[in-house]
Order: C-alpha cells, then sequence, then structure tokens
C-alpha cells in the first residue's frame, strides 16, 4: 500500500501531516535542539575493534552494552548534503537517493547512515557515510567475538566531523536505556504534579469538610423537627383511614355465617366450585353424584328460596359426577 492511500482520509491526503508528526516526535526524542537526549539518554563510547580486546581501554563507569565500535577511515567513504529546512519530512527519501548517486558499489550491497550536523533557519547539513555490506557485517562478527556476550553494540563511522551510526547496526540497548529514563521521569514528574495537586487541595478539602459537618448538624435538627411534624400527620391520616374503613365495613354484610350454613346443608359427596354472592343471591357451581337430589335439598331446606338451575345439568366423564349450576335467594336477605 502506497503511503498516499495509507494516509488518505476523504479523500484528503494527510501523508504530510504524518511526516510532520513523526519528524516532531524524532526531533523531541533524539534532536540536539530539545535537550531530552543529553539529559536522559546514556553516554555513547566509541572503540575501535583493537579496543575490544583490552579491558582497562574501556572508560571507568560506562556501561558495556552503552558502545559503539567504529569502522577504519580508510573503509567507509563520508560525504555531505545540504537541503531546505522544509524538505527535512522527505530526509530519508534525500539520504536514500543521495546514497544511491554516490555509493561505489551496488545498492543492495551499501550500508550507509546519516546525521544532521547543522541546521539554520533555512536549511540543514547531512553528513553520510558509505560502507561495504561485506566489510560491515565482517567487522561486526570480529566485534561480536571480541566482546563477548556482554554487549550489545552498534556500529558506527566517522564522517566530515562526527560520528555517524549506521542504519541496521544499531544497538537495541541505548535506546532501552533511554526509554526507561524516560519513564521514570515521566513517573517522579507525575508523582510531583499529584503531590502538587494534592497539596493544594487540602485547604480546600478541610473548608469542605467544615461546611458538610455544619450542613449535616443542620439536616440532623430539620430530620428532628420534620419527624415530628410526621409523627402527628400520621396519627392524623391513621384515625382516618380507621375511619373510613369502619364506615366501610359497617355497609357491608357478614357473609361467613352463611358459608358455614351452605356447607352443613351439603352432602360430603357434593364438591363445591366456586360460590358468588350477589346481594342477597347466592350461585353455587360444583359436582354431584345427584345434582336434583342436592337442589331438591336445599330446596327443602329453610335457608334458601326461589332454588333454580340456570343451565342442565352435565355429566363429567372425568369424576363420573353430574356437574351442576344453582342460584338461589338468602331467606330474609343477608341479616343472621
Amino acid at each position: 500500500m502506497s503511503d498516499v492511500n495509507q494516509f488518505s482520509l476523504f479523500g484528503f491526503d494527510l501523508s504530510l501531516l504524518h511526516r510532520r508528526v513523526r519528524l516532531g516526535m524524532l526531533q523531541l526524542l533524539w534532536g540536539d535542539e530539545a535537550g531530552l537526549k543529553d539529559w536522559l539518554c546514556p553516554k555513547v563510547h566509541y572503540y575501535q575493534l583493537e579496543d575490544l580486546h583490552h579491558s582497562e581501554v574501556i572508560a571507568e563507569g560506562a556501561d558495556p552494552r552503552i558502545i559503539e565500535v567504529v569502522l577504519p577511515e580508510s573503509q567507509a567513504l563520508a560525504t555531505s548534503m545540504t537541503l531546505p529546512i522544509s524538505a527535512e519530512i522527505f530526509l530519508e527519501e534525500a539520504v536514500s537517493a543521495q546514497v544511491q548517486a554516490h555509493s561505489p558499489f551496488p545498492l543492495n550491497e551499501t550500508r550507509w547512515g546519516s546525521k544532521v550536523v547543522a541546521r539554520t533557519v533555512d536549511s540543514l547539513v547531512v553528513e553520510i557515510v558509505l560502507v561495504s555490506r561485506v566489510t560491515a557485517d565482517e567487522l561486526m562478527r570480529e566485534a561480536t567475538q571480541a566482546a563477548g556476550p556482554r554487549a550489545s553494540f552498534g556500529l558506527s563511522a566517522f564522517g566530515l566531523s562526527t560520528y555517524v551510526p549506521l542504519l541496521n547496526y544499531r544497538g537495541s540497548a541505548i535506546r532501552e536505556r533511554y526509554f526507561d529514563n524516560l519513564r521514570q521521569f515521566g513517573l517522579r514528574a507525575l508523582g510531583g504534579v499529584c503531590g502538587m495537586i494534592f497539596l493544594s487541595l487540602v485547604p480546600v478539602m478541610w473548608t469542605a469538610q467544615t461546611a458538610e459537618q455544619y450542613e449535616e448538624l443542620l439536616a440532623e435538627t430539620e430530620q428532628r423537627s420534620r419527624d415530628v411534624v410526621r409523627l402527628r400527620s400520621s396519627l392524623v391520616e391513621a384515625q382516618e383511614q380507621f375511619a373510613e374503613a369502619k364506615r366501610f365495613f359497617a355497609a357491608q354484610p357478614d357473609y361467613r355465617p352463611w358459608l358455614h350454613k351452605l356447607a352443613g346443608a351439603t352432602a360430603d359427596s357434593v364438591y363445591l366450585n366456586r360460590l358468588s354472592l350477589n346481594n342477597s343471591t347466592l350461585t353455587v357451581t360444583g359436582l354431584a353424584v345427584n345434582a336434583a337430589d342436592y337442589q331438591a335439598t336445599l330446596a327443602e331446606s329453610e335457608l334458601f328460596a326461589d332454588v333454580s338451575a340456570p343451565s342442565a345439568f352435565t355429566l363429567d366423564n372425568r369424576s363420573g359426577r353430574e356437574r351442576f349450576t344453582l342460584t338461589m335467594e338468602i331467606q330474609g336477605g343477608m341479616r343472621d
């Protein structure tokens, strides 16, 4: 996928924006102007291949992993180029084109590195070193044998004025140590900011706590007064509900005596499924061995009058009994 397609949004090419953001991050982390690298990045020590055989040559206190092996000047070519400051976002492409134009080796047999050594308002100067792949691989193999497994180093070559690291031969230790220092610094800075925020919030928290205590005292006092008012209101409401319930039940007939009387007039072989009372009219639904006999029994009793069946009796095949529905009038109304 091309760079344009990869950073395209609704038809707008965002590749330039991506390049500028990436350049800004690189300048912040690795540029000399920001100062982060000089402050938090460990110092790199440069050694010739023969120096690795003599441990006393290594600087005191130097991390054996943060080292760069320098190619002999006779085996590296150095050149430089000047670019407009606006073309820095295309620095990699410009360096690659410069390498193709000046390398005496085939492109796939060429290894190179670049470094910005000067910057002005209008331009920047880039130094480039070129070396044969065979030479770089041979030096890397010899350096690994000389330094042993303790070192994770990279290869550099001296350009026109400074050391320039080679691409694809950079040690990972310096980057890991640098990012670890950045993380520690970020955590310490975050802790300091949190501490300052906490100290600034202490007076506010104390004031808020005092105000909250007074609010709680006020709320407690208001609650006590509300409880008294609520208790009085509840008492008045309960009295009104009791009086209303008393009036309601006084107007309702008492059905229980009649239910007991109906049960007393019903034989054990009769099963009542439903009973309903509407004023003084009683409706009974159930099953009986002989529904007509049960109707006659109720009619002969002095409890009910006008005992009738609004629908015909039917035989329930499952129980073997007759299903009935009877209506009757309670003698003397609902009075006991």
